[in-house]
């Protein structure tokens, strides 16, 4: 091929039709009812009330209150007031721990950035670590030790626990995944001073059938660590390996380092997904197979005979056939070993073992993946002995029960009953940051411990690879809450210890200062096994073939939500309102099928009416199984499987938060212990229908030609088919640069001139810009009900682009959009106050307090970047309520927060770019920073580095260098509106040998 890809895209079905309710939608810069107020007033007098408003002194009403400080009586070490401190530290999640590094302001941390020392952070985040600010000041967190009604202390926890934990006690353990060596050593001691105890590992969506999985292929536990940087092809078994979890960061990271194409020599790697939903990895293979997800196992099977797996010699099913497989298993054998096969978590654990023959098979260990033992992993199935333990304490087998982090109540299957087996202990303690539904059905005689964020106490944890962190704290407990290891201690010891005690006892002091500044001990990691598949293995393996087969009819599909997973991130209005990076929708969960299941239920696609005005509604689903009943919207996913419905978790919540509590709808019921990952079900056509807030029509920009695509045969090819795909019209003067209608404006040579690059191969569309960006300039959440008005304030979202056949398998894009920064902004051109204007840096600026609200540079925006503050919302979450202050506090103090009735949009972090200018003129008398000093919200916080930025008059800058590689392209560049904002064309690496 020696063209670029000549394609259609489209952000959804409605588009591709475009019908006339499709082409009346998108003539509207917002929505119906969008450019009314939602608080009484109209547009008629809003200049009349912003003008009362703003003769308020200080803005009191829509900025932060006014607060009385003391000051310092010392001055502590190293503060400057007004110059941020950053400190190194780790966050646990799901049995692995990623290095951090937080900025502080005045003893408050504002934001989360990777720590650029740690081997699993490498400098990049996801959205959770970047969303961990707003958890940390949620002010629905639990205030207080709660025994039954009563507010304890913890000298009277302490105390009961001195009474009542002797020895003899018959005392039972459910906890969250954890690697911490502190509550791994206190667990040793627990179980050794309670002989009648029993202690097991629960995560809804953890590790555990991976690790059953390698049992079985090597004889004990271990974790496959996979190597994509040196993976020419990668092959996923319904593993989202980029969407937020343990390895997120990392496996991103790598994974996008070897799809880095610089020029025509360079090679990428490869990526076959095999899955029923679409998912964030899927929309960045090459090559996807949808199949239902019970037929995954029978793909891997199929997959492991083709490549000679141990065992698997002269078996064969539907799948052997398919032609994409066989190219697939060709495409793996013939790397040499340069090749990775993973399955998802959630996939059975025979899976994972046939998984773990495969990489044997074509010589990937050691190479494309290591196999680790795990030192804090017990060799127990801990799925089969939860249910037992759940069976046990109903049976009185136990006199006291103390659960660590987990909600079971809410996540775990309901026909285990597990509020019944909290009613038959006598002593139930239960460490939550809120008091969820577990602690809510505690009952009388029950304890609640309120449990500290990660980033107000000390712990400790090793990272998914085995890199070992002690985790600091940035702030003193907010609310007076206790971490899990000081609750395990007090229970032990029945005394209180600090938690910076126990874990220097768990240290020591060598080294102690060097860890506490690096985030990690330096060299540490897990060492790799000579893992092997014996013929007996592979033979046990090959025997659970005979009892797989697919599900018949409609199959139910359960998942973790892509933001808030089982439903422990529910309450962070950030990850609520971030879309869903291939559906768009926001605060909800839906049932995701094909265009031609949702067909078999009547739902046909586009629908005649798209326009999401308050009154319009999706029709719904009644699905029934497992003795449960759930009703869902309808939502439509082209390259979805058929005969398959997907339904995610984390939704439902009935004791979350104010902002969790009651979004979505609740589908675990649907889902028991014989069937966690899918099962069949009745499912019928609702008379009921449901509002959904989705972002996939908004700001669009109808068809323009903004995603430039090629193979990389066909880049090689013609390296330039990116910007010649649109020729400027119009003469050019002498730099090139075509005849503007505008006065042009001078940037002086002692000014940087910033610019931006966005590498659309490396972008995988995770999002986590958007919530960096969120977190770093104060920007507000507004709600469901605004976001369906088209409202939504995000400073850069990601559109999300279809290419091919609606009803088979079409690809996806993504494409990050910013402000552009354009030099010759149509923005200036036609706001009446001159509240926008460009800066001698070459910044398109955004005075707020000169703006009055017309909105003509949205409406005159080709890119629709702009966001108008329709509604007073700061004043909404930041001043009202009953302890506002705790919100404010997650407020960066560098930026300015805005008041109803401006427009405001992306500054290139112009508070950053300040500080490293004053910083340089300080040191160098230049206000040129060198590369690579200063960088953007986005930009650092990227996991896949697919984001330029600097000055472009620099030309041995990163960012210049690269708006000079070939495939670098300007979105509109027919308009000559110049954007400092450019791309690197998407590129694929598709097996030719694959029909």
């Amino acid at each position: 091929m020696s063209t670029a890809k000549s394609t259609t895209y489209w952000r959804s079905l409605n588009e591709l039709s475009q019908n006339d309710e499709y082409k009346r939608f998108v003539e509207r810069e917002f929505q119906e009812n969008a450019t009314e107020l939602t608080d009484g007033y109209s547009r008629r007098n809003f200049l009349q009330i912003m003008g009362a408003s703003i003769a308020l002194a200080g803005f009191a009403a829509c900025r932060k209150p006014i607060q009385h400080i003391l000051p310092y009586s010392k001055q502590p070490e190293f503060v400057v007031a007004g110059n941020p401190l950053f400190y190194a530290t780790a966050m646990p999640f799901r049995g692995a721990t990623t290095g951090l590094v937080v900025q502080t302001n005045e003893g408050r941390p504002t934001k989360v950035e990777g720590n650029d020392l740690h081997p699993d952070s490498l400098g990049g985040t996801n959205i959770l670590q970047q969303a961990a600010i707003l958890d940390l000041y949620d002010p629905d967190r639990s205030r207080n030790i709660m025994h039954g009604a009563e507010s304890k202390s913890i000298a009277d926890f302490a105390a009961f626990c001195a009474e009542n934990f002797t020895s003899d006690k018959r005392v039972a353990v459910i906890s969250e995944a954890t690697s911490s060596q502190t509550m791994n050593r206190l667990k040793k001691s627990f179980t050794g001073r309670f002989a009648k105890s029993a202690w097991v590992t629960y995560e809804p969506f953890g590790e555990e059938n991976a690790l059953l999985g390698t049992k079985a292929a090597f004889g004990k536990k271990m974790r496959a660590i996979p190597h994509y940087d040196k993976a020419n092809v990668v092959v996923s078994l319904d593993a989202d390996f980029m969407a937020p979890g343990p390895d997120s960061v990392r496996a991103t990271k790598l994974f996008a380092q070897a799809r880095k194409v610089r020029s025509t020599e360079d090679s990428m790697n490869r990526l076959y997904v095999v899955e029923s939903n679409y998912t964030l990895t899927g929309s960045n293979a090459e090559h996807r197979i949808r199949v239902k997800s019970s037929e995954v196992t029978l793909v891997t099977y199929a997959l492991a005979a083709a490549v000679g797996a141990e065992g698997f010699s002269g078996y064969s099913n539907a799948h052997n056939s398919h032609e994409i497989l066989k190219s697939m298993a060709a495409d793996l054998q013939s790397q040499n070993g340069a090749a990775v096969v993973i399955a998802g978590d959630d996939q059975p654990a025979n899976v994972h073992a046939a998984v773990a023959a495969i990489n044997t098979a074509i010589g990937a260990v050691g190479t494309g993946v290591t196999y680790a033992a795990l030192p804090f992993t017990d060799e127990a199935d801990q799925n089969s002995a939860f249910t037992t333990l759940i069976g046990d304490l109903k049976s009185g087998a136990y006199d006291a029960l103390i659960i660590v982090g987990a909600n079971p109540v809410y996540t775990a299957p309901k026909d285990l009953d597990v509020k019944a087996a909290l009613n038959a202990v006598g002593t139930v303690i239960h460490v939550a940051t809120h008091v969820d539904e577990t602690s809510a059905a505690l009952g009388r005689d029950g304890w609640h411990v309120n449990r500290t964020h990660f980033l107000e106490a000390w712990g400790d944890g090793l990272s998914y690879t085995g890199a070992a962190s002690v985790i600091q704290p940035m702030i003193q407990p907010l609310f007076g809450a206790y971490s899990e290891i000081e609750v395990l201690n007090t229970v032990l010891t029945g005394s209180f210890t600090p938690g910076h005690d126990l874990v220097k006892q768990t240290w020591g002091t060598v080294g102690w200062r060097e860890i506490l500044h690096d985030g990690l001990r330096k060299g540490t990691a897990f060492s790799a096994e000579a893992a092997r598949v014996s013929a007996a293995a592979g033979q046990a393996i090959r025997a659970q073939a005979n009892n797989v087969a697919s599900v018949e009819g409609i199959e139910l599909v359960f998942k973790p939500d892509s933001k808030i997973l089982d439903g422990r991130f529910a309450n962070n209005g950030w990850l609520m309102e971030l879309p869903d990076p291939i559906t768009k929708i926001t605060w909800d969960n839906v049932a995701l099928m094909s265009p031609a299941t949702a067909a078999r239920y009547g739902v046909e696609f586009p629908r005649a009416s798209i326009l999401r005005a308050p009154a319009d509604e999706e029709p719904m689903v009644s699905i029934s199984a497992n003795g449960s009943t759930a009703e869902l919207a309808i939502w439509v996913v082209p390259g979805h499987a058929d005969d398959s419905i997907t339904l995610y978790s984390g939704y439902g919540r009935t004791h979350s938060g104010r902002v969790g509590s009651g979004q979505g709808v609740d589908v675990r019921g649907l889902f028991g212990t014989s069937s966690p990952l899918h099962t069949t079900g009745t499912v019928a056509k609702s008379s009921n229908s449901y509002s959904i807030a989705s972002t996939q029509d908004h700001h669009s920009m109808e068809g323009r030609p903004f995603i430039r695509e090629a193979t990389l045969v066909a880049y090689k090819t013609n390296p330039t088919f990116a910007p010649d795909l649109v020729k400027v019209p119009g003469p050019i003067d002498e730099n090139g640069q075509a005849i503007s209608l505008f006065n042009e404006q001078t940037f002086p040579e002692r000014e940087p001139q910033w610019g931006m690059t966005i590498d659309l191969n490396a972008c995988t569309g995770c999002g986590v810009c958007t919530i960096a960006c969120q977190a770093e300039n104060n920007i507000p959440v507004i709600g469901k009900s605004e976001v369906r008005r088209g409202r939504e304030m995000h400073w850069i979202r990601v559109d999300r682009y279809f290419n091919g056949d609606v009803n088979g398998n079409p690809q996806i894009v993504h494409q990050p959009i910013p402000c552009m920064q354009c030099e010759l902004a149509p923005c200036e051109q036609v706001c009446p106050v001159a509240a926008t204007t460009h800066s001698d840096d070459g910044l398109n600026q955004m005075t707020y307090n000169r703006c009055i609200g017309t909105r003509y540079c949205a409406n005159n925006c080709p890119f629709k970047v702009r966001r108008f503050n329709f509604f007073n919302y700061p004043k909404t979450f930041l001043t009202e309520g009953t302890d506002p202050e705790v919100v404010q506090m997650a407020m960066n103090p560098d930026v300015t927060i805005r008041f109803r009735g401006v427009m405001e949009k992306c500054t290139y972090c112009v508070q950053r770019l300040s500080r490293a200018r004053i910083k340089t003129k300080r040191e160098t008398d230049s206000v040129k920073p060198k590369d690579g000093s200063v960088k953007t919200a986005c930009q650092q916080a990227c996991p896949s580095d697919a984001i330029y930025f600097g000055d472009l008059t620099d030309n041995a800058s990163v960012v210049a260098q690269t708006k000079r590689n070939e495939r670098n392209y300007l979105l509109l560049e027919e308009l000559n509106i110049r954007p400092r904002t450019s791309y690197l064309a998407k590129l694929r690496n598709p097996n030719d040998a694959t029909a």
